[in-house]
């Protein structure tokens, strides 16, 4: 018997930001290699740098081989353990997973400790020619007796509302999504020659293929869309389901009062993809699943998704590409240090050796953005929703989370129907950027429009209940977050890169406003000043 959606929800015990007991090691090659030279590789650095760790009673593994691949026998194999990236350049770069444990036992998490070693000894490793760049833990990544991550949809999905309007027999109707700004210029050919890869949760296919024959959802004209392009094989959207290994020891999400609480989520991936084919009905989609049916998942899958993208983009394969993270990972950068060195004892008490080691704690995940960036990708990626609390109290939105923080990447952060800052929703750019954006996010559970309805995203949603027990009656959901703001910029790249524009060009067209205005030589007061963000207006109508 399949459990109830209720029995999937759940209190974490406590809050994860990585993944204990395993590290990410970026290292700078003097080539680029190939299949073979990289297993070579994986074992040359593990044999080097455990000849380091010996004298500090700690060891490294080969990934997927110890820790949780040792507790839990339902863990699925690794096949491959370093990801190459940086193609563009001419020294190019590898991430490297491993295990770490300490001789002592009663150490329960040697990371922090063998992270802390290795950065005391890397001029040291650089001497012998071992050039590391970044050594970090393997953050969870999260849609943001299991970790959990402090991210995700700010609040559960709940069913849309049912509007009582007269419709013509079966005609396929629901929620269409549209721009308000008239002038904004659209492909007319509605961004056919441009890919939008989504690396989010995902049904099974045939999950898809059957929700569209359950009677109650026929005339969802959304799904109906989606399900005819899934069957025509013709590459106009694709369910990647099972290309990378997910695991469901990560878990994510927040209950209606915003406190931590995980459920299941397998639709999040489909509700922002249903978006985007509304807005760009004939970009080619592909929904790739990176995050478990929580909503969450470490770098091992990023770094994989991600740079065979860029693979991909490399060899040809891909001409313009959109890529969508309504995903969050690490803390963000205000946080990071009181994560970091909190009741820990480190190698260094210099200040350049403390801003040091905090950088190097992201830098991997930096250079894999700059990666694709100079590829040519424009990376559209969620702000957060960790601001609840501070709009409570009067305070200034948290910052953006990674990797929305990036310049390499455009930021998308929520307002509501109002067009003003949801509660929940983080600053779209770090003080002095310009990469960030707002629009339709939703707000808070029980706040309503002027239509006296939700004021939430209405999408696709398959699963036959909802998280809180409710039935699934029409295949549309409400759902609120920056998440659900971020697939409708994708889809407005789309349109861009199909008109011959290029990533940076587009990021900075929709950045900077779509309305010119006589403004100070300094600049122009943002849209929304609290978020940092000028807004890109939409709009929610029900019709056939």
């Amino acid at each position: 018997m399949s459990r109830s959606p209720i029995e999937l929800m759940g209190t974490p015990d406590e809050l994860c930001h990585w993944v204990p007991g395993e590290i990410v090691v970026i290292v700078q090659l003097p080539r680029r290699l190939v299949n073979d030279e990289q297993k070579i590789l994986v074992e040359q650095v593990l044999r080097r740098l455990n000849s380091l760790l010996a004298r500090y009673d700690l060891m490294l593994d080969t990934y997927g081989t110890a820790g949780r691949w040792n507790e839990t026998p339902t863990m699925p194999p690794v096949r491959r353990r370093s990801f190459i990236f940086g193609l563009r350049k001419q020294l190019p770069y590898a991430a490297l997973f491993f295990h770490v444990r300490h001789n002592d036992a009663q150490v329960l998490d040697p990371m922090p400790m063998a992270l802390s070693y290795l950065h005391a000894n890397l001029e040291q490793l650089a001497q012998e020619g071992l050039s590391i760049v970044s050594a970090m833990p393997n953050w969870l990544v999260t849609a943001a007796p299991v970790f959990y991550g402090y991210g995700g949809p700010v609040f559960p999905p709940r069913p849309a509302p049912q509007l009582d309007l007269q419709a013509s027999g079966t005609a396929a109707s629901g929620w269409h999504m549209s721009f308000v700004d008239q002038s904004i210029p659209l492909d007319r050919n509605g961004a056919e020659d441009v890919t939008v890869a989504i690396l989010d949760t995902a049904h099974h296919p045939d999950r898809l293929r059957s929700a569209a024959t359950r009677p109650e959802l026929r005339r969802n004209w959304l799904l109906q869309r989606l399900n005819t392009n899934l069957r025509s094989e013709n590459g106009s959207f694709a369910i990647e389901y099972d290309r990378y290994p997910v695991t469901n020891d990560i878990r994510t999400g927040r209950d209606a009062e915003n406190d931590p609480r995980y459920y299941f989520m397998p639709d999040h991936g489909l509700f922002v993809t249903g978006i985007i084919r509304d807005i760009a009905p004939r970009a080619r989609l592909r929904l790739i699943r990176i995050l478990n049916d929580f909503g969450g998942c470490d770098l091992y899958n990023l770094f994989a998704a991600l740079t065979d993208l860029e693979h991909e983009l490399e060899s040809g394969a891909l001409r313009r590409l959109v890529i969508n993270l309504s995903l969050t990972v690490m803390p963000d950068i205000r946080r990071l240090p009181y994560v970091w060195f909190d009741h820990r004892q480190w190698q260094t008490v210099q200040l350049s050796g403390v801003i040091r080691m905090l950088q190097s704690l992201e830098d991997g995940l930096r250079l894999l953005f700059e990666a694709l960036y100079a590829q040519g990708a424009l990376i559209v990626a969620a702000a957060g929703n960790d601001s609840v609390r501070a709009a409570k109290k009067g305070q200034l939105p948290r910052p953006p989370r990674v990797p929305a923080s990036y310049d390499t990447t455009l930021s998308v952060t929520s307002v509501n129907s109002q067009l003003q800052p949801s509660q929940f929703a983080n600053a779209a750019n770090i003080t002095g950027g310009n990469t960030g954006v707002a629009t339709f996010g939703g707000d808070e559970f029980l706040l309503m429009d002027v239509n006296d309805i939700a004021d939430a995203v209405r999408g696709l949603y398959i699963s036959p209940t909802f998280p809180l027990g409710e039935q699934n009656t029409t295949g549309w959901a409400d759902w609120s977050g920056t998440s659900f703001a971020t697939p409708i910029i994708s889809a407005l790249g789309a349109h861009f890169l199909a008109q011959g524009l290029s990533a940076p060009d587009t990021m900075t067209r929709i950045a900077t406003g779509m309305a010119q205005r006589d403004h100070p030589l300094y600049g122009k007061t943002p849209d929304v000043p609290t978020l940092l963000a000028n807004i890109v207006r939409v709009q929610q109508l029900y019709g056939s």
